[in-house]
């Protein structure tokens, strides 16, 4: 046990690399943490100076990592998932305080997030555990909720209907006026254009949308796009965009208050209604009857009632 002690980094700064790692940003790793930047900067630091090596090379605007920091990043994402899923467990089978909702990061972050705040002046006596991932939960887990993309039918879980996809192009505003081509879907082509990155989509029940598909969905071949470029988080994907990187292809409910405030803009009228991509409520039979469970579906069949309904 002594020498275990000794092989193993100090676990915290671990925990800031493998965040820092996934999102390939020190902010994201920050904001996720709740921490500053400057304090991801330290940890990442101590950790460096555990090892005698250099773990990222540091840009202006991201972070990569090293050989030396993507082998470590391997391992610790593998076994920090791990001790996750053992921990998720023990926490259902020992608290009977709180419901545990699964979703993906992008719909925590930018659906889920900016609405917590109303379920919980709302509903003040629903404790909920959270819980992001990049995938569907697996039923052999024995999850209590979750929000799913698409729906594989089990006996043991019931699921409610939310609602369906629609994906179109973003970008700031500014963008636009700067490439006023990009109104039209062959000026589309002229600019960068902003994936997310089918080598990390999860969703296994359905295949990526990228823009080579999304194009197809018009009758237009992608190989004429000038240039593009991938990523492999959502939130990342919106982050470059909202820097000028280029035009994004975005699903409208991780997007829809950036379009209300105006910080983003569509700049062609075509839009993917994606009507067999449906997502869904998912939650254990023998615990649906539950006040709480009962209280966390109605809330968000209604918050994705105008999901449900056609846009204009």
């Amino acid at each position: 046990m002594s020498n275990l002690r000794q092989l193993l980094p100090p676990l915290n700064a671990l925990r800031t690399f493998e965040a820092a790692a996934r999102h390939g940003s020190f902010k994201m790793a920050a904001e996720e943490l709740c921490v500053t930047q400057a304090a991801i900067s330290r940890q990442i630091q101590t950790l460096e100076d555990f090892y005698g090596l250099k773990l990222f090379l540091r840009g202006n605007r991201k972070v990569e990592l090293t050989r030396d920091g993507h082998a470590l990043y391997l391992a610790a994402s593998s076994a920090l998932q791990h001790i996750a899923t053992a921990s998720r467990e023990l926490l259902r089978r020992n608290s009977l305080d709180y419901l545990a909702l699964i979703t993906t990061t992008a719909f925590a972050q930018l659906w889920l997030m900016p609405r917590l705040k109303q379920l919980r002046a709302q509903h003040p006596e629903l404790q909920l555990h959270l819980i992001s991932t990049e995938g569907n939960p697996d039923y052999q887990e024995n999850f209590s909720a979750a929000v799913t993309l698409g729906l594989e039918e089990h006996p043991h879980y019931l699921a409610e209907y939310l609602f369906s996809e629609e994906i179109f192009p973003v970008c700031t505003p500014a963008f636009l006026e700067q490439h006023p081509q990009i109104k039209t879907l062959e000026g589309l082509m002229s600019v960068t254009l902003l994936n997310l990155s089918a080598s990390h989509w999860k969703a296994r029940l359905w295949v990526p949308v990228d823009w080579a598909f999304w194009f197809r969905q018009f009758g237009l071949d992608a190989s004429r796009c000038r240039e593009t470029m991938d990523f492999s988080h959502f939130s990342m994907l919106l982050d470059a965009v909202q820097e000028e990187v280029g035009v994004g292809l975005a699903w409208r409910h991780l997007v829809q208050p950036q379009l209300d405030s105006g910080k983003l803009v569509r700049p062609t009228s075509e839009t993917f209604l994606a009507d067999d991509r449906k997502h869904y409520f998912v939650c254990r039979r023998d615990l649906a009857g539950s006040p709480e469970m009962r209280i966390l579906r109605d809330w968000l069949v209604e918050q994705t009632q105008e999901l449900r309904e056609q846009p204009l």
